[in-house]
């Protein structure tokens, strides 16, 4: 290059450097501004943090914390502004800028602001004609310190919750309208949690996962699920999550009573590039246990990433934890608890001098232990291909291996498949036992909606599929076999389970203030036992494959009244088949098939084939009606129903040909109540909140089949169904304000009978608890972001009481303690 032209160039370079920045500033002769708010859509709430953009140009911006944004100096030409935030479906729409809207109102990804999730098992406030309660992320931080999940919902309207080892921390159970967990349906994002072939839930395995809640659905009777573990007594419908759309990083400690600790920490990416979030948390809790030798060791983790484009939204979730825990799930006699011997049952009086202590645990071996990991892998997807459609698909895979182990004493050597050290003993004195289980379970549930002029339309299915392998070992057995060799089995088998079903539902508005909703779902069940090595007492290794195909229609009508005043009323029918071990349990040394089926058959190799199991699905008729009222600082809602079950499968409802009661079919019975929940905003940070419940479970016809040898078939009707208490109540008294948040609980059950007798004798007291929480915001104190810690004292009146029972093998009663007063204490920091 010339001197000459570059020294023109350096001469111009103010000039053109002045001529840049005015381009830079002006303002197009033909431009404008470009305001607007962005809300949600259901709520009218504003959403901040939204990014806004107009589409093939580097120009974006962030609503404020009040929604509104702003772009300066834009071409009045069209232009495409986008719009997107995590947690909602993107807006994209090609305008003028004189004709961008005000308000631009974005869909949530579900409702109420949950994360993308088949929503067929939601219910919908002021539409679905079912009883129902969300637990919302408020409320579950209010009450969450490191208690297992049923305890967390326990405040929630007909839930009624216990723990093996007192403090709920370990192994907890859940039960709503006296059903038992095994007959609630639990989702996670739509995929089910029950086990296949039990039907059972175990919490334990899914540490910590209320610090990943968005919220929690408690549907109670048959509610809106349409497939899964078909719910009898109710629903509980989690969902995790949805992923922030700002960085943040969270860490919470605590201590408290009974030796229990928790650490947790968290990240969240936010959005990235507007499409896409990662997040991950790792947990740790560990207890002693309120009860002697009920220790809990659970590692806990839940990793996300989720990718949002204009139609599509791809989120992947890896959660679980591998948890060690001390068995406590038997309970002790009375006079261990209060020292009493002066009752009698079934004529009987217990023997020895009292030995209070109600802490103790029967099972005393140190190594008496469950050791179990289920990691979860979740894809969820959903398509809008327009505001019409929405395509949807799960897809899960959850992988469980695991073993327990127990000491038994004189147990049979031939149970286990061993030849007895001498010709005079049958028993062995001690022996030590190891069981195996190793499953693999995956399945997809795809659904299709469409809305239309005056509702919404869905049609669906799921299809999954178990296997699972059982063995059991015998470790060590006192005295030994001269051949015994440690680790070998007693019992192998496979179990497999097969499930495909399909679903329809329309939600219809034949006019502004009536919502009708029909559904009906056919589910097809294949239970399959294979590959069984070893023969039970009678000589026999069962088989066998049994389908069941089960119908479930439903109908509902919503209408509201008035403003701020809806009625409800439906009516479902709902069926469910028995658990595995109900058709035939391959563990038991002493069942004999012809117990279990009426119909056996042996094949070439010896297997004894079982067809036509005598355990019938249970058949359940639900009327529901429900009134609610809302106003604006205040709602309230009444709820009946009346359930009645044809052949409900309860305890002592079969006899063996030993003469041995076993599970069987009740002929008629019947499950009614009454439901009533309010809650109200009192201004000035205060707040109250609760409900109360009236049940009656009742057998209508029933012959029960028991231990007493004088009274050996006793007829039951009219009499009280065991296992859940005549009545529930809650209250809830919050009050918050900038520095403080200060909350009180009150909880009372009315009696609980352990068995059918309605015997006092075998039976928990009424009893009532009360627990209170402190927060101190410590932020606004001394300017560390989102700092706070928090005092929790459950049982702060020292009470003493029991959640659950049962029966002995020889009929005496045996309870299992709750815990005592005890305090909790936990630092929280999110940055």
């Amino acid at each position: 290059m010339s001197r000459r032209k570059m020294s023109v160039i350096q001469a111009s370079r103010p000039i053109l450097a002045t001529a840049l920045i005015w381009m830079a500033g002006a303002r197009p002769a033909h431009a404008t501004d470009l305001n607007g708010k962005v809300v949600d859509a259901q709520t009218g709430r504003s959403v901040a943090a939204a990014t806004v953009s107009i589409a093939g140009t580097s120009r974006a911006t962030a609503a404020a914390d009040d929604g509104a944004f702003t772009f300066e100096g834009v071409p009045e030409g069209p232009v495409e502004l986008v719009v997107r935030h995590v947690a909602y479906h993107p807006w994209r729409q090609r305008l003028t800028p004189s004709e961008v809207p005000e308000i631009v109102r974005l869909q949530p990804l579900i409702l109420e602001g949950q994360g993308i999730v088949v929503t067929g098992t939601r219910a919908v406030r002021g539409q679905s004609p079912v009883a129902f309660e969300n637990v919302t992320r408020r409320e579950i931080d209010r009450a969450h310190y490191a208690q297992d999940l049923p305890v967390l919902l326990s405040e929630s309207p007909g839930v009624y919750t216990s723990s093996d080892n007192g403090n709920g921390i370990g192994y907890s159970y859940l039960s709503i309208r006296g059903f038992p967990q095994r007959r609630v349906s639990v989702l996670v994002n739509g995929v089910p949690l029950n086990d296949p072939e039990s039907h059972e839930v175990y919490w334990i395995d899914l540490p910590d996962l209320a610090e990943n809640l968005e919220d929690a659905q408690i549907q109670r009777g048959v509610g809106t699920t349409l497939y899964g573990s078909n719910s009898i007594g109710g629903t509980v419908n989690l969902l995790t999550s949805y992923l922030a759309p700002n960085r943040r990083t969270s860490v919470s400690s605590g201590v408290g009573a009974y030796g229990t600790r928790r650490f947790s920490v968290a990240f969240n990416s936010g959005l990235i590039d507007a499409r896409h979030s990662v997040y991950g948390r790792f947990s740790r809790i560990v207890s002693d246990g309120y009860r002697d030798h009920s220790w809990t060791d659970v590692w806990s983790y839940f990793f996300s990433a989720a990718r949002f484009d204009e139609k599509w939204t791809n989120r992947l979730n890896i959660f679980g934890g591998p948890e060690q825990t001390h068995l406590a799930y038997k309970g002790i006699p009375r006079r261990f608890i209060d020292g009493d011997t002066t009752f009698t049952f079934n004529g009987r009086r217990p023997t020895g001098e009292p030995d209070v202590d109600r802490r103790y645990n029967p099972f005393e071996w140190s190594g008496e232990t469950d050791n179990f990991n289920q990691p979860q892998y979740q894809l969820l997807t959903e398509f809008r291909p327009d505001s019409m459609w929405r395509l949807e698909n799960t897809s899960y895979y959850i992988k469980g291996r695991g073993f327990y182990d127990q000491l038994r004493s004189d147990e049979k050597y031939a149970k286990y498949h061993l030849i007895s050290p001498d010709a005079f003993r049958s028993r062995a004195d001690q022996l030590w036992r190891r069981r195996w289980v190793d499953n693999d379970f995956w399945g997809l549930i795809p659904k299709i909606t469409r809305r239309h002029t005056n509702g919404e339309i869905a049609v669906g299915g799921e299809f999954n599929r178990l296997t699972a392998r059982h063995w059991g070992e015998a470790q060590s057995v006192i005295p030994a076999p001269a051949d015994f060799v440690p680790g070998q089995r007693y019992h192998d088998y496979e179990g497999a389970k097969t499930v495909a079903s399909v679903f329809a539902q329309e939600v219809l508005a034949p006019a502004p203030r009536i919502t009708v909703t029909g559904a009906v779902s056919y589910s097809f069940k294949r239970y399959e036992l294979r590959h069984n090595r070893f023969a039970n007492g009678y000589g026999q290794r069962v088989e066998h494959t049994t389908d069941y195909n089960l119908i479930s229609p439903r109908l509902g009508l919503t209408v509201s009244a008035a403003p701020g005043i809806s009625v409800f009323g439906s009516v479902s029918y709902n069926s469910q088949e028995p658990i595995n071990d109900e058709i035939f349990d391959p563990q038991d040394f002493g069942a004999n098939a012809g117990d279990f089926f009426r119909d056996t058959t042996r094949r070439a190799d010896g297997v004894l084939v079982g067809s036509d199991p005598v355990m019938k699905p249970e058949k359940l008729l639900d009327w529901e009606w429900g009134v609610t009222v809302r106003r604006d600082r205040w709602r309230a809602q009444v709820n009946l129903f009346h359930m009645r079950f044809h052949d409900e499968i309860v305890w002592g409802g079969g006899l063996s040909d030993d003469g041995e009661p076993i599970r069987g079919n009740a002929s008629r019975t019947v499950h009614q109540g009454i439901e009533l929940t309010a809650n109200a905003d009192l201004g000035l940070g205060l707040s109250v909140s609760g409900n109360a419940a009236v049940y009656d479970n009742t057998f209508d016809k029933f012959t029960e089949y028991t231990w007493d040898p004088d009274h050996p078939i006793v007829d039951r009707s009219g009499n009280i169904i065991a296992g859940f208490p005549t009545h529930l109540a809650n209250v809830r008294v919050n009050y918050d304000q900038r520095y403080v948040g200060l909350s009180g609980h009150v909880f009372a059950a009315g009696r609980l009978y352990i068995d059918n007798s309605e015997s006092r004798a075998a039976s928990i007291a009424p009893y009532e608890t009360i627990d209170l929480r402190a927060e101190v915001k410590l932020e606004p104190l001394i300017g560390w972001p989102g700092m706070s810690f928090f005092c929790q004292a459950n049982n702060v009146l020292d009470e003493e009481y029991e959640t659950s029972g049962y029966l002995d093998d020889d009929g005496t009663p045996l309870f299992i303690p709750a815990a005592k007063r005890n305090v909790y204490v936990g630092l929280r920091v999110r940055l």
